[in-house]
Protein backbone atom coordinates (compact mmCIF):
# COMPACT_ATOMS: atom_id res chain seq x y z
CA UNK A 1 0.00 0.00 0.00
CA UNK A 2 1.77 3.42 -0.69
CA UNK A 3 1.00 6.38 0.80
CA UNK A 4 1.54 10.14 -0.52
CA UNK A 5 1.78 12.94 2.19
CA UNK A 6 1.70 16.57 2.83
CA UNK A 7 1.49 19.21 5.21
CA UNK A 8 1.23 22.97 5.47
CA UNK A 9 0.40 25.26 8.53
CA UNK A 10 -0.32 29.34 8.30
CA UNK A 11 -0.54 31.81 10.93
CA UNK A 12 -3.95 33.34 9.27
CA UNK A 13 -4.59 37.12 9.40
CA UNK A 14 -5.39 38.19 12.47
CA UNK A 15 -2.90 36.29 15.07
CA UNK A 16 0.45 37.66 15.71
CA UNK A 17 2.08 34.28 16.12
CA UNK A 18 1.31 30.95 14.84
CA UNK A 19 0.38 27.93 17.84
CA UNK A 20 -0.48 25.52 15.62
CA UNK A 21 2.45 22.97 15.37
CA UNK A 22 2.64 20.10 13.06
CA UNK A 23 4.92 16.50 11.91
CA UNK A 24 4.55 14.54 9.23
CA UNK A 25 7.49 11.03 9.07
CA UNK A 26 7.51 9.13 6.48
CA UNK A 27 9.02 5.25 7.38
CA UNK A 28 10.56 6.46 10.49
CA UNK A 29 9.47 4.59 14.09
CA UNK A 30 8.13 1.11 12.67
CA UNK A 31 6.20 3.12 10.66
CA UNK A 32 4.96 3.85 6.94
CA UNK A 33 3.67 7.24 8.02
CA UNK A 34 2.75 9.43 11.36
CA UNK A 35 0.94 12.68 11.23
CA UNK A 36 0.70 14.68 13.96
CA UNK A 37 -1.31 17.73 14.37
CA UNK A 38 -1.15 20.71 17.86
CA UNK A 39 -3.00 23.40 18.41
CA UNK A 40 -1.56 25.66 21.44
CA UNK A 41 -3.55 27.72 23.60
CA UNK A 42 -1.87 30.05 26.80
CA UNK A 43 -1.14 33.04 24.40
CA UNK A 44 1.19 34.16 21.84
CA UNK A 45 4.50 32.39 23.15
CA UNK A 46 3.15 29.96 25.82
CA UNK A 47 0.53 28.47 23.10
CA UNK A 48 2.99 27.77 20.35
CA UNK A 49 5.38 26.48 23.17
CA UNK A 50 2.72 24.38 24.29
CA UNK A 51 2.10 22.65 20.60
CA UNK A 52 5.55 22.27 19.63
CA UNK A 53 6.63 20.79 22.76
CA UNK A 54 3.68 18.37 22.80
CA UNK A 55 4.44 17.76 19.18
CA UNK A 56 8.29 17.09 19.60
CA UNK A 57 7.61 14.92 23.23
CA UNK A 58 5.19 12.29 21.19
CA UNK A 59 7.53 11.44 18.18
CA UNK A 60 10.52 11.62 20.43
CA UNK A 61 8.76 8.87 22.38
CA UNK A 62 7.69 6.92 19.80
CA UNK A 63 11.18 7.13 18.44
CA UNK A 64 12.71 5.45 21.02
CA UNK A 65 10.70 3.19 22.18
CA UNK A 66 12.22 0.73 20.28
CA UNK A 67 8.45 -0.50 18.97
CA UNK A 68 6.71 -0.84 15.69
CA UNK A 69 3.28 -0.47 14.09
CA UNK A 70 0.14 1.88 15.45
CA UNK A 71 -0.28 -0.48 18.49
CA UNK A 72 -2.64 1.80 20.50
CA UNK A 73 -1.45 1.17 23.81
CA UNK A 74 2.11 2.76 22.10
CA UNK A 75 -0.01 5.46 21.09
CA UNK A 76 -1.32 6.08 25.05
CA UNK A 77 2.48 6.44 26.30
CA UNK A 78 3.71 9.01 23.85
CA UNK A 79 0.60 10.97 24.62
CA UNK A 80 1.13 10.65 28.38
CA UNK A 81 4.54 11.82 27.80
CA UNK A 82 3.65 14.89 25.99
CA UNK A 83 1.34 15.75 28.79
CA UNK A 84 3.74 15.02 31.35
CA UNK A 85 6.31 17.50 29.69
CA UNK A 86 3.66 19.95 28.87
CA UNK A 87 2.87 20.27 31.86
CA UNK A 88 5.93 20.21 34.00
CA UNK A 89 7.39 23.30 31.79
CA UNK A 90 3.82 24.89 32.61
CA UNK A 91 4.17 24.55 36.26
CA UNK A 92 8.53 25.69 36.30
CA UNK A 93 7.60 28.55 34.71
CA UNK A 94 5.27 31.81 35.68
CA UNK A 95 4.65 33.10 31.85
CA UNK A 96 3.59 29.23 30.63
CA UNK A 97 0.75 28.90 33.47
CA UNK A 98 -1.70 27.69 32.17
CA UNK A 99 -0.66 26.86 28.60
CA UNK A 100 -1.69 23.86 26.98
CA UNK A 101 -2.29 22.23 23.51
CA UNK A 102 -4.79 20.03 21.69
CA UNK A 103 -3.30 16.61 19.90
CA UNK A 104 -4.59 14.39 16.78
CA UNK A 105 -2.69 11.29 15.70
CA UNK A 106 -2.64 9.25 13.00
CA UNK A 107 0.06 6.10 12.69
CA UNK A 108 0.06 3.79 9.67
CA UNK A 109 1.81 0.78 9.20
CA UNK A 110 0.34 -2.02 6.09
CA UNK A 111 -2.58 -0.57 5.92
CA UNK A 112 -3.51 -0.01 9.08
CA UNK A 113 -4.30 3.21 11.03
CA UNK A 114 -4.02 3.72 14.59
CA UNK A 115 -5.39 7.53 16.06
CA UNK A 116 -5.20 8.93 19.28
CA UNK A 117 -6.74 12.42 20.44
CA UNK A 118 -7.21 14.68 23.28
CA UNK A 119 -9.08 18.02 22.99
CA UNK A 120 -10.56 19.54 19.80
CA UNK A 121 -8.23 18.87 16.83
CA UNK A 122 -10.24 17.15 14.33
CA UNK A 123 -9.36 13.92 12.14
CA UNK A 124 -11.38 13.14 8.92
CA UNK A 125 -11.70 9.69 6.65
CA UNK A 126 -12.77 10.59 3.13
CA UNK A 127 -14.00 7.78 1.82
CA UNK A 128 -16.76 7.05 -0.86
CA UNK A 129 -17.27 10.45 -1.79
CA UNK A 130 -18.37 11.07 1.99
CA UNK A 131 -16.33 12.63 5.14
CA UNK A 132 -16.43 11.26 8.13
CA UNK A 133 -15.11 12.17 11.90
CA UNK A 134 -12.61 9.57 12.91
CA UNK A 135 -11.58 11.39 16.32
CA UNK A 136 -13.37 12.47 19.45
CA UNK A 137 -14.35 15.94 19.94
CA UNK A 138 -13.92 16.85 23.72
CA UNK A 139 -15.15 20.26 24.10
CA UNK A 140 -17.49 20.66 26.74
CA UNK A 141 -20.88 20.75 24.73
CA UNK A 142 -19.59 17.48 22.59
CA UNK A 143 -19.25 15.46 25.72
CA UNK A 144 -22.79 16.42 26.77
CA UNK A 145 -24.03 15.47 23.08
CA UNK A 146 -22.29 11.89 24.27
CA UNK A 147 -23.62 11.61 27.18
CA UNK A 148 -27.45 12.27 25.70
CA UNK A 149 -27.89 15.56 27.91
CA UNK A 150 -28.01 17.65 24.55
CA UNK A 151 -28.86 17.41 21.41
CA UNK A 152 -26.13 17.87 18.05
CA UNK A 153 -27.73 20.45 17.11
CA UNK A 154 -27.56 22.29 21.00
CA UNK A 155 -24.13 21.65 20.31
CA UNK A 156 -23.78 24.74 17.96
CA UNK A 157 -24.75 27.57 20.05
CA UNK A 158 -24.07 25.98 23.27
CA UNK A 159 -22.79 29.07 25.88
CA UNK A 160 -20.23 26.09 26.93
CA UNK A 161 -18.67 25.67 23.50
CA UNK A 162 -15.54 27.40 24.19
CA UNK A 163 -14.24 25.18 26.95
CA UNK A 164 -12.50 21.84 26.50
CA UNK A 165 -13.15 18.86 29.09
CA UNK A 166 -9.65 17.52 27.83
CA UNK A 167 -6.11 19.34 26.58
CA UNK A 168 -2.67 18.32 27.04
CA UNK A 169 -0.24 19.87 29.69
CA UNK A 170 -3.79 21.39 31.75
CA UNK A 171 -4.00 18.47 34.34
CA UNK A 172 -1.55 15.76 35.06
CA UNK A 173 -3.26 12.90 33.77
CA UNK A 174 -5.16 13.13 30.33
CA UNK A 175 -7.88 10.27 29.52
CA UNK A 176 -7.11 10.35 25.57
CA UNK A 177 -9.60 8.96 22.78
CA UNK A 178 -8.26 6.01 20.22
CA UNK A 179 -9.33 4.38 17.26
CA UNK A 180 -8.57 1.69 15.05
CA UNK A 181 -9.26 1.16 11.16
CA UNK A 182 -8.36 -0.63 8.17
CA UNK A 183 -7.80 1.74 5.34
CA UNK A 184 -8.90 1.21 1.44
CA UNK A 185 -6.90 2.31 -1.62
CA UNK A 186 -8.16 6.21 -2.32
CA UNK A 187 -8.99 6.87 1.54
CA UNK A 188 -7.51 10.30 2.59
CA UNK A 189 -7.34 11.31 5.96
CA UNK A 190 -6.89 14.50 7.05
CA UNK A 191 -5.55 16.40 10.27
CA UNK A 192 -6.60 19.68 10.95
CA UNK A 193 -6.45 22.63 13.32
CA UNK A 194 -9.75 24.46 13.85
CA UNK A 195 -8.90 27.81 11.96
CA UNK A 196 -10.59 26.30 8.67
CA UNK A 197 -13.71 26.18 10.21
CA UNK A 198 -13.07 29.17 11.90
CA UNK A 199 -12.75 31.10 8.65
CA UNK A 200 -15.86 29.58 7.58
CA UNK A 201 -14.84 26.71 5.26
CA UNK A 202 -17.13 23.44 5.97
CA UNK A 203 -15.45 19.97 5.99
CA UNK A 204 -16.97 19.43 2.56
CA UNK A 205 -15.46 22.40 1.20
CA UNK A 206 -12.59 21.43 2.30
CA UNK A 207 -12.44 18.22 1.09
CA UNK A 208 -13.52 19.33 -2.84
CA UNK A 209 -10.42 21.78 -2.12
CA UNK A 210 -7.90 18.67 -1.23
CA UNK A 211 -9.27 16.71 -3.81
CA UNK A 212 -9.91 18.59 -7.21
CA UNK A 213 -7.09 17.24 -8.10
CA UNK A 214 -4.44 14.52 -7.14
CA UNK A 215 -1.64 16.80 -5.96
CA UNK A 216 -1.70 17.16 -1.94
CA UNK A 217 0.34 19.85 -2.02
CA UNK A 218 -1.35 22.30 -4.10
CA UNK A 219 -5.08 20.85 -2.41
CA UNK A 220 -3.63 21.71 0.71
CA UNK A 221 -2.33 25.69 -0.37
CA UNK A 222 -6.26 25.93 -2.20
CA UNK A 223 -7.17 25.51 1.47
CA UNK A 224 -5.36 27.55 3.16
CA UNK A 225 -5.66 30.44 0.27
CA UNK A 226 -9.56 29.58 0.61
CA UNK A 227 -9.14 30.47 4.39
CA UNK A 228 -7.19 33.65 3.65
CA UNK A 229 -9.66 35.25 1.28
CA UNK A 230 -12.25 34.70 4.08
CA UNK A 231 -10.60 36.27 6.83
CA UNK A 232 -8.40 33.36 8.31
CA UNK A 233 -8.55 34.55 11.81
CA UNK A 234 -7.25 32.22 13.24
CA UNK A 235 -4.16 30.02 12.62
CA UNK A 236 -4.55 27.07 9.45
CA UNK A 237 -2.43 23.75 9.63
CA UNK A 238 -3.40 20.17 7.61
CA UNK A 239 -1.73 17.04 7.38
CA UNK A 240 -2.83 15.26 4.58
CA UNK A 241 -2.05 11.22 3.69
CA UNK A 242 -3.90 9.52 1.04
CA UNK A 243 -3.72 5.71 0.10
CA UNK A 244 -3.02 5.40 -3.49
CA UNK A 245 -4.55 3.51 -6.06
CA UNK A 246 -3.69 1.55 -9.57
CA UNK A 247 -3.62 4.18 -11.69
CA UNK A 248 -5.29 1.46 -14.56
CA UNK A 249 -8.14 1.29 -12.08
CA UNK A 250 -8.31 5.08 -11.16
CA UNK A 251 -11.66 7.14 -12.12
CA UNK A 252 -12.64 10.88 -11.80
CA UNK A 253 -12.80 11.42 -8.22
CA UNK A 254 -16.09 11.02 -6.29
CA UNK A 255 -18.23 13.94 -5.50
CA UNK A 256 -18.60 14.74 -1.43
CA UNK A 257 -22.04 14.93 -0.86
CA UNK A 258 -22.07 14.22 3.06
CA UNK A 259 -20.27 14.17 6.35
CA UNK A 260 -21.12 12.21 9.55
CA UNK A 261 -19.22 14.39 11.98
CA UNK A 262 -20.93 16.06 14.80
CA UNK A 263 -21.13 20.20 14.22
CA UNK A 264 -17.54 21.64 15.01
CA UNK A 265 -16.89 23.94 17.63
CA UNK A 266 -14.86 27.10 17.61
CA UNK A 267 -11.45 27.46 19.55
CA UNK A 268 -11.57 27.16 22.94
CA UNK A 269 -10.24 30.34 25.12
CA UNK A 270 -10.54 28.53 28.01
CA UNK A 271 -10.50 25.20 29.88
CA UNK A 272 -12.45 23.75 32.51
CA UNK A 273 -11.37 19.96 34.16
CA UNK A 274 -13.82 17.25 32.75
CA UNK A 275 -15.37 14.41 35.00
CA UNK A 276 -12.66 11.80 33.31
Amino acid sequence: MRLRTASASDPGLEREENEDSVAVWRNKAGLDSLLVVCDGMGGHAAGQTASSMAVKTFTAALAEDGDEGPDLNRLKRACKAANSSVFEAAKSNPAWEGMGSTIVVVAIRGGELGLVNVGDSPAYLFRDGSAKLISQDHSWPAEQVRLGVIKPEEAADHPLKLRLTRAIGVWESIQSYTDKMKLEAGDTIVLCSDGIETAGVSVEEMGKLLLQSGDLDKGIKRVIERCRDLGAPDNITLAVARVEVDITATQALPKLTSTTAIPRLKKISQLQKGSD
